[in-house]
């Protein structure tokens, strides 16, 4: 089947994470991205086994941030391999890079030398904190962008200590993630008005576009964001609870008056209906910690899945809070095809996220395994016009 960017090719040189999502979620969609790296050592990101349990299974980490790339190796830093550089940004469609800044100008494949080359191409960028600034030069890894971009502020209130809590990557995930975007909009307006251009985003700049209601309510208003402790929420009804099974089940009832009179008749708690401690929204919110005890003191009484039962019937908004086991499990996930498999050549079915976008005439689905370190150089050099003879030259050279 079509998938919405089949026949567009990416020369993609970005590397860890802040980048190569991106592009995954371009392939995803039909993208040829050919990855490119360079012959002594390549992608870091293929070393990371961080607190894998299986060192001698697949690289979770690079396996996430290349499935669907074709890899090739080429040495940039010699003028025959940015020649063939050179060659293959005549035809491709995209670039993309998260180098530090600087880096891909000193190696002569920045855009001001491939726009002359190809007017036409899409170049995209992602860096740390940014294109312009003083600290446009500065790396970065998730850590620092939760850090710079308030994220770790937010999500450690109202602790009295910072902490990096929210693991995954999640500062790398988004950058990429607007990386992708950026260059998508940069396909469409080469198709629209006839022009390539240089997209620049940064992972500070995801940060703060993920945080975009928090922030504006500062940047607005002036309002601090003000997370309470569970107990001291300002409305029970959108909270978690602790079931009898030790699992937990949330309520999402922000409009917590609508939701109020069914709410208290499933827990069978009617005698608080009308109680002016909790009648309304307002005493709740008075009340909060007195009725968030009276509720513990129930949900603690069934099982997470028996209070899901009784809840939506009665069309309260309610979830289970779900493990990382829960979810291969769940009907929704299932349905969506939200879970994938994609066959690796060595360890067989993998099982990985899927694409979260469907579309209902041109779908994107995960397509093939990660690549091996340069497994599809020499088919990608005779794609673009080298021939064995000259092949083996640029191996023997140290170029590919």
């Amino acid at each position: 089947m079509r998938s919405p960017l089949d026949g567009i090719t990416i020369l993609d040189m970005t590397h860890w994470q802040n980048g190569p999502w991106g592009t995954v979620m371009l392939s995803d969609m039909g993208a040829d991205v050919i990855k490119i790296e360079d012959p002594i050592g390549g992608d870091p990101g293929r070393a990371a086994r961080g607190m894998q349990s299986n060192p001698d299974g697949p690289g979770t980490y690079f396996e996430t941030m290349n499935r669907n790339k074709r890899a090739m190796t080429l040495n940039l830093k010699s003028q025959q391999g940015r020649d063939i550089f050179y060659t293959m940004a005549k035809k491709a469609d995209v670039i993309t890079q998260n180098y530090r800044k600087g880096v891909v100008d000193k190696l002569m494949v920045g855009y001001e030398t491939i726009k002359e080359i190809n007017p036409k191409l899409v170049y995209a960028s992602v860096n740390g904190f940014g294109p312009k600034g003083p600290d446009s030069h500065d790396g970065v890894f998730d850590i620092l962008g939760q850090a710079r971009g308030g994220f770790m502020y937010l999500s450690s209130i109202p602790d009295d200590d910072i902490s990096y809590r929210v693991g995954g990557g999640i500062a790398d995930q988004v950058g990429a993630i607007t990386l992708a975007y950026g260059v998508l909009l940069g396909i469409i307006s080469r198709e629209r008005f006839g022009v390539g251009q240089h997209v620049q985003t940064s992972q500070l700049g995801g940060q703060l576009m993920l945080q975009a209601l928090a922030l504006n309510g500062y940047l607005i208003n002036g309002d601090l964001p003000q997370p309470r402790r569970r107990k001291n929420t300002p409305n029970p009804l959108f909270s978690i609870y602790k079931c009898a099974d030790d699992r937990w089940v949330a309520i999402g009832c922000i409009q917590s008056d609508r939701y109020w009179r069914d709410f208290v008749q499933v827990l069978e708690i009617e005698q608080f209906e009308e109680d002016p401690r909790f009648c309304d929204m307002a005493a709740r919110t008075a009340n909060s910690a007195e009725l968030v005890k009276i509720l513990d003191g129930v949900f603690i009484n069934r099982a997470c899945d028996e209070w899901m039962a009784l809840l939506k019937p009665r069309g309260v908004n309610c979830a289970k809070v779900q493990t990382y086991e829960d979810i291969p499990n769940d009907p929704q996930v299932t349905e969506n095809d939200y879970i994938t498999t994609v066959e690796h050549p060595t360890f067989g079915t993998l099982t990985e996220v899927g694409v979260p976008v469907s579309l209902s005439e041109t779908p994107g689905w995960a397509r093939t395994a990660a690549p091996e370190f340069g497994q599809h150089t020499e088919e990608i050099l005779q794609e673009f016009g080298y021939d064995w003879d000259q092949i083996t030259d640029f191996r023997d050279k140290g170029v590919i």
